[in-house]
């Protein structure tokens, strides 16, 4: 997103925003995620002078979607002159990061009051799945999808919703009833895919629902397909920055999280580490690449290059972790123990509340994993 942010033509919003943006590790930042409660990355808000959410976006968006977004935020009348369907959507744009529920409630009456022919319907729907997808109503959210998104228009927000149904799907694997729903949306996946408009976040998410649909079937030659595609789909983007590179990057390794071979991925990880020497997490991917393949070594190695590179807490207690686990798998449970103790003393500092407090379980479930171990 920030390659789009940095080349999009915003001339005419200039004077009517001030840009800022804001990263989980820094703890100057955690009043801001109290109060507005992002819960995706990334994602986008519109705050007017009074601090009060007007438009809100969750995950990557085209050019198109990103111009909406910022005239969606810009408004032009006040709210009592708004259109009521507007209004309620609005409503729901403010409740989606901290009230996910009440903001679905507010989507569904925007819809409900809309004229047949409201421009914003599109994004009302998919915005509503999202809803239902963040405050755990699957079920409501994978029908909705698969019953709204097959009359959407072929434009980025059919990318949206059907990625949201897609993830009920398989967040509610076991719930009975939704066989024909998932269906439904895997053929949506699929021609999603096939589009032009949707946009590269989205084919990696369409990419690993499919994959896991299949793994949860059984079938692993199936999710072993779509992930050959995805990983030719990967290895054929010529990065246009860091950013880019990353992004594909966090791509291959989900893939071969799901299913596949971690040592095929290896080379291109190895490739980017040296093209991003100040970037940690290059470092963090190699790391947990080289311990899925067993090079122990190698992964300490990368761990130690990806502490050297300045990471903030979250990223210095993700490398220490992998530090530890690859000391343990190679028999040296005291060195482990205290990478770990240094992994604790470095997750108490995640300005996060929750990305701290799961970096604080696993850790300490790490550690009792290394009681009793011999040297």
């Amino acid at each position: 997103m920030r390659d789009l942010l940095d080349h999009a033509d915003l001339a005419r919003y200039a004077g009517q925003f001030v840009w800022l943006e804001l990263n989980y590790d820094d703890a100057k930042n955690l009043a801001f995620f109290t109060k507005y409660g992002p819960n995706a990355t990334p994602t986008f808000f519109v705050i007017d002078p009074q601090g009060q959410v007007v438009a809100t976006q969750t995950g990557a968006m085209s050019s198109q979607e990103l111009t909406q977004f910022l005239d969606r935020g810009a408004g032009g009348l006040p709210a009592d002159q708004r259109p009521a369907a507007n209004t309620a959507l609005a409503q729901g744009d403010a409740l989606l990061a901290l009230r996910p529920a009440d903001a679905a409630k507010a989507y569904r009456e925007a819809l409900r009051l809309a004229p047949a022919d409201w421009p914003r319907r599109d994004l009302a729907e998919a915005s509503l799945v999202v809803a239902l997808q963040d405050s755990r109503q699957w079920r409501q959210c994978a029908e909705t999808a698969a019953t709204e998104a097959p009359s959407m228009k072929r434009e980025p927000a059919f990318g949206r919703i059907v990625v949201a149904g897609m993830w009920c799907v398989t967040s509610a694997q076991d719930a009975p009833g939704l066989d024909s729903a998932a269906r439904r949306l895997e053929a949506l996946a699929k021609e999603a895919l096939s589009l032009s408009s949707t946009v590269r976040d989205h084919r990696d998410e369409l990419y690993r629902t499919l994959m896991y649909l299949s793994v949860n079937r059984g079938d692993e030659g199936k999710a072993t397909e779509w992930g050959n595609r995805w990983l030719a789909e990967l290895d054929a983007v010529s990065p246009a920055s860091d950013e880019e590179r990353s992004a594909v990057d966090i791509a291959r390794v989900e893939n071969v999280q799901i299913v596949g071979d971690p040592a095929h991925i290896l080379p291109a990880l190895i490739a980017s580490e040296r093209a991003m020497p100040h970037n940690y997490n290059a470092s963090l991917r190699v790391a947990q690449m080289e311990s899925a393949v067993k090079h122990f070594d190698e992964a300490i190695a990368a761990c130690n290059r990806g502490l050297a590179r300045a990471p903030g807490a979250n990223g210095r207690s993700w490398l220490l972790q992998t530090k530890a686990h690859a000391l343990l798998q190679r028999g040296q449970p005291a060195e482990a123990r205290r990478a770990l103790q240094e992994a604790l003393q470095a997750a108490q500092a995640i300005p996060e509340k929750a990305a701290r407090e799961m970096n604080l379980t696993m850790i300490s479930n790490s550690l009792k994993q290394t009681e009793g171990a011999k040297q």
